[in-house]
């Protein structure tokens, strides 16, 4: 019986969809251009130059009064991101601000799937 479920278990494994992240730019008044990374477990992290890098996980899915509905991103720093999904028109605002800015924004691509080589500390001795 063990080994059907294992045997089960490695066939999900190999048909299973791997996880997919897609990036695009956003160009905001104040700030210099900056990527936005949403990886399909809901983790969104935020780029900027030089060194910035902020993270969220989720986001808040509402609609205004017009009926049309918008994802909000709530970063680490206080940072949003608000884009309208009916027709992708994308706003932020900086963390202690209530000021909506307009931004405008690339196509969503896929993100180059990046693999780490293991790094063995084997010869490296305990401390």
């Amino acid at each position: 019986m063990k080994a059907i479920v294992m045997a089960v278990g490695v066939l999900a494994c190999q048909i299973a969809p791997a996880w997919s992240e897609t990036e695009y730019q956003i160009t905001c008044p104040g700030r210099p251009t900056m990527t936005v990374s949403r990886a399909e477990y809901g983790l969104s992290t935020l780029m900027w130059p030089t060194r910035h890098f902020q993270i969220a996980a989720g986001q808040q899915r509402t609609s205004l009064k017009g009926g049309d509905k918008v994802a909000i991103t709530r970063f680490r720093n206080g940072d949003q991101l608000i884009v309208n999904k009916n027709n992708d028109e994308t706003f932020f605002v900086y963390a202690n601000s209530n000021k909506l800015l307009p931004c405008s924004r690339t196509d969503k691509r896929d993100a180059q799937i990046l693999s780490l080589e293991r790094y063995d500390d084997s010869a490296r001795p305990n401390s």
